[in-house]
């Protein structure tokens, strides 16, 4: 044991869990040390020994825990298990953390090794109190399999969960940071809920949650064959959220039939704001009755933003389903845009590539980006830069396809322009308006005539782009790609680089969410050539690169909304590292771009 435990102190430094003369043979000895003791001055680390545990727990009533008082369970990535098997009850998870902050989970690998009769419903379930939230918590490098021993999820799971019952801002769970996880096999992929009322309403929201450079259904498929929806990442009353560089693989949602419409979505935020941004989305699927497919799904807190930008959507499907006739609601969405429960602030949808395609023709109606707000819709959204494709036949003309809706009641919401929007199939539409509940339909394949009655996209293109391979959902630039000015389009300053963080170029860039080679190879640095450490920090980045010869360089950083927040006011001297104090910024996602007379180059990096 520990001669931190034999003094009866709070434990600090590095210390051991495993079975070869470890600090600590098992989880529970170690925890239960912790609950005694608490966490001490410069926080304690646990290594953990590589291994299988046979053994969830939970962690709750330690004292200590702060800023710079951290608790880390820390494992080198793919060499422990922490495995369990679930009981009759409805909530068992690998990991519960009750009403705790600062704790860090990194390098673990959770499996459920259950019966098929008895689950693990949760991979780590965060549940905050209505006076203590869970706050600066980290899982990062960790992978989780739920299911009885790899088969279909029998009851809804999620792969991560966080709950709050907060009755203050000071008790939500906000500033968690979920960083390059795994989730196979699970109902949902991780999901945030605020404190709300049984329906849904929102009693009190959380701040600043992020899930970046994570990887949904990459092994096995989410989903399952229950009444319910599938969702990869989800959250309810999230602000300032950051929802970046994930790849969501395959979702598949089998022998539904809910009773209500449900969601099978990527990314699905209902009353939130924040940036969404470089994540790929792929194959989803929702067989059965009374149920939907979004590739992102979004409604915005009032007089708040919501920037989705540079994701990439495709392989949306809906299986075994024929809607009614008199129903006008869209059966796949690539970008759903929706007001909800007097939240109608604004959605900035900004470069993406929205590619809608099936085999074979359908009796329900889809879009590649729609705006819904009901029989009073009112509410502002910005579309601007993106690529908008729908080629599905819709078998009946009921049915229709389209690229681009605007669901407000009157025209002057929607401000929209430089997408290029293509529908190619039987009864496909490039744009349509008066969809919501008691308006007029227009609709056309023509564009001239669709921005004279939306009264938006001037400057738009309408054409089939030349994708590198759109069947199989990659819808970036071939190099050989002959282009031409309808590929191009005004440079954002909120989007600085594209969906594989490659600078955009100026004056005009690609459309959608990926920069075309041709502008790669002009003025700018091989990205291999940069390295930023430490990622993520909070009081310096250190930059390294080759290319720091010749003349003296200078840097700018941009923070999400894409404004620049710090600059160097001279040109720095010729070195090769440079370090720069990023203590004034606020937590969140960065983009740095360094310059000098003969080249530019950038990367993102991470305030935490």
């Amino acid at each position: 044991m520990s001669s931190n435990s034999l003094t009866a102190q709070a434990l600090t430094g590095t210390l051991t869990i495993g079975p070869n003369g470890a600090d600590y043979a098992t989880f529970a000895a170690a925890i239960s040390e912790l609950q005694t003791e608490g966490v001490g001055q410069g926080g304690v680390t646990f290594s953990i020994q590589p291994g299988v545990y046979s053994e969830n727990f939970v962690l709750e009533n330690i004292s200590g825990l702060a800023e710079n008082n951290r608790l880390t369970f820390m494992a080198t990535p793919g060499t422990v298990t922490i495995e369990a098997i679930g009981t009759s009850a409805n909530n068992d998870a690998l990991i519960r953390i009750n009403s705790l902050s600062y704790i860090t989970f990194d390098g673990l690998t959770l499996v459920d090794v259950s019966t098929t009769t008895a689950v693990i419903e949760y991979g780590i379930y965060f549940q905050g109190s209505a006076t203590v939230g869970c706050t600066h918590n980290i899982i990062k490098n960790t992978a989780i399999t739920l299911g009885a021993n790899g088969a279909r999820p029998i009851v809804a799971t999620r792969g991560i969960f966080f709950s709050s019952l907060a009755q203050s801002v000071a008790a939500s769970n906000s500033n968690n940071i979920i960083d390059n996880i795994s989730v196979d096999n699970a109902s949902w992929g991780i999901q945030f809920r605020c404190a709300a009322n049984l329906f849904g309403q929102i009693t009190q929201s959380d701040f600043n949650n992020q899930v970046i450079n994570s990887t949904f259904g990459a092994n096995l498929s989410l989903g399952h064959d229950l009444s319910s929806g599938a969702l990869a990442i989800n959250a309810l009353g999230g602000r300032n959220m950051v929802i970046n560089n994930n790849v969501i693989q395959s979702i598949q949602n089998f022998n539904s039939a809910p009773a209500l419409p449900v969601s099978t979505a990527g990314i699905s935020l209902d009353s939130c704001s924040g940036i969404v941004s470089g994540n790929f989305i792929n194959n989803i699927e929702y067989e059965g009755s009374n149920g939907l497919v979004f590739g992102i799904r979004s409604s915005t807190f009032l007089g708040e933003t919501t920037l989705i930008t540079n994701n990439k959507i495709s392989g949306l499907k809906r299986s075994n389903f024929v809607a009614s006739t008199t129903d006008p609601s869209f059966t796949i969405t690539g970008i759903w845009i929706f007001s909800q429960s007097g939240n109608n602030g604004l959605a900035r949808v900004l470069h993406n590539s929205v590619y809608l395609d099936l085999e074979n023709p359908v009796t329900y109606s889809t879009a590649g980006v729609n705006l819904s707000g009901g029989s009073t819709g009112q509410f502002p959204a910005e579309v601007f830069n993106n690529i908008i494709v729908n080629r599905i036949s819709a078998s009946t003309s009921p049915y229709k396809s389209y690229a681009l809706v605007d669901g407000n009641t009157t025209r002057g919401f929607l401000i929209s322009n430089n997408n290029n929007l293509f529908a190619d199939g039987t009864n496909g539409y490039l744009g349509g308006i008066g969809r919501e509940l008691g308006g007029t339909e227009q609709f056309s394949n023509n564009l001239a005539d669709f921005i004279i009655f939306s009264e938006t996209n001037s400057n738009s293109v309408n054409f089939l782009p030349v994708f590198t391979n759109a069947a199989s959902g990659d819808l970036s630039f071939n190099e050989n790609l002959v282009t031409s000015d309808a590929y191009l389009g005004p440079n954002l300053a909120a989007v600085p680089v594209d969906i594989l963080s490659n600078l955009r170029a100026t004056p005009e860039t690609f459309l959608g969410a990926y920069e075309g080679t041709e502008f790669l190879s002009i003025s700018s640095f091989s990205a291999s050539t940069l390295m930023l450490y430490p990622n993520p920090s909070r009081e310096v980045i250190n930059i390294r690169s080759n290319y720091f010869t010749g003349n003296p360089i200078s840097y700018e950083i941009y923070d999400q909304l894409g404004q620049r927040v710090l600059s160097s006011q001279n040109s720095l001297p010729i070195n090769e590292e440079i370090s720069i104090a990023i203590a004034s910024l606020s937590p969140g996602m960065y983009f740095i771009r360094i310059l000098n007379d003969r080249a530019s180059t950038g990367t993102k990096f991470l305030v935490n």
